[in-house]
């Protein structure tokens, strides 16, 4: 069968798939998974890996695994939906459309009439759960009409003082709090048949520092990592992954969580994929002392399963994301490996949604 055709039978697929209910109950369909993966060519694969800021050309097949809207791109709220929908259609594998809505100014989808008034992750503290659950229900909703499937959020961070505490992204200094708010905005969000990200895996907790603008450093014993990384399992059936932060945990090593494989591997034990933060900011790069390229190579290296950037790929400025990865994936043999089960793991999560219903 031509490409052309091809690629429009599986976004005709896509387009008509089922919105999934009940994402927290679903369980993949592994021979399905497995059938899907084995179709994949190695760039295909490696696309499934870049969850990316939108291309920029509007006709080309879309190869990324999750297409990210960030800034502007959901301002006007029509054209985001037809941007969407345009993508589905040109994508071989339908792609997570994900997005930031935590709350308060962090609400990319502000301009949706029903969620401008989303309290700040502090102020649904004081609600009752069902209240969160029920403004998490909301979000999904609202997302799921514009065409997006993934959330950035909720915050797991336990954080009674520093960066987190005073932009008010975390619920609350109390463990107990975050486990019972957070849960209950992600079960909202499954509820509607979207996946919840939660963040900042391990845990920033009452760290001061703003790690997207410098190193940010904690010298927590493994004991401190793992309580604050407990607190993430309260909400195990409703999360579809982490997102790893750009923290170094120095008794795990000297590089940020997201390029330590000790601490995605943390992550992997609960089930979840586990997603960079972004890799394109130069401060990350600078703080490793090492150039862009070679975070991506770490990222990948480290186990990741989706690797966020805020650049397009098709961007002739910006990095070869998959020359970067197909190399790398074809010179190692273990990396080849290493990339089929970071491929699994999300393919699963897409089964999970819904997306691959029909393949």
């Amino acid at each position: 069968m031509p490409l052309f055709f091809l690629l429009c039978a599986f976004g005709d697929a896509a387009a008509k798939a089922p919105k999934n209910k009940a994402f927290a109950e679903r369980t993949p369909d592994e021979a399905r998974v497995e059938r899907v993966l084995q179709s994949l060519s190695l760039r295909d694969k490696v696309g499934q890996l870049l969850l990316a800021y939108p291309q920029i050309s509007k006709e080309g097949a879309t190869e990324v695994g999750g297409v990210l809207f960030v800034g502007a791109t959901l301002r006007k709220i029509d054209a985001a939906k037809e941007r969407i929908r345009s993508s589905r259609q040109r994508a071989r594998i339908p792609p997570f459309f994900a997005v930031d809505i935590e709350g308060g100014s962090f609400n990319r989808l502000n301009r949706h009439p029903s969620l401008q008034a989303l309290p700040l992750a502090r102020e649904l503290a004081n609600l009752e759960e069902k209240e969160v659950e029920a403004w998490g229900v909301r979000v999904g909703k609202a997302m799921l009409e514009v065409g997006l499937n993934m959330n950035l959020a909720p915050v797991f961070d336990v954080a009674p003082s520093g960066h987190m505490f005073r932009n008010g992204r975390a619920f609350s200094g109390d463990p107990e709090v975050v486990k019972k708010k957070a849960s209950a905005f992600a079960r909202g969000l499954a509820k509607s048949g979207v996946a919840a990200i939660g963040k900042h895996f391990p845990g920033y907790g009452d760290l001061d520092s703003d790690s997207d603008h410098e190193r940010a450093t904690v010298d927590w014993d493994e004991a401190r990592v793992r309580a604050e990384a407990s607190v993430f399992g309260s909400a195990s059936p409703f999360l579809g992954g982490v997102m790893m932060s750009n923290v170094v945990y120095s008794q795990f090593g000297s590089k940020p969580a997201i390029l330590e494989p000790a601490l995605v591997a943390l992550a992997h034990e609960s089930g979840w994929i586990t997603v960079t933060d972004d890799v394109a900011i130069r401060a990350l790069a600078e703080q490793i002392g090492a150039e862009r390229e070679e975070v991506v190579r770490l990222a990948f290296r480290a186990g990741n399963d989706l690797i966020l950037t805020t650049e397009p790929p098709d961007w002739t400025g910006g990095l070869d994301y998959f020359g970067i990865l197909m190399k790398l994936a074809q010179s190692e043999p273990p990396m080849a490996a290493q990339l089929d089960a970071a491929v699994r793991r999300v393919l699963r999560l897409k089964d999970r949604l819904g997306l691959l219903d029909g393949m």
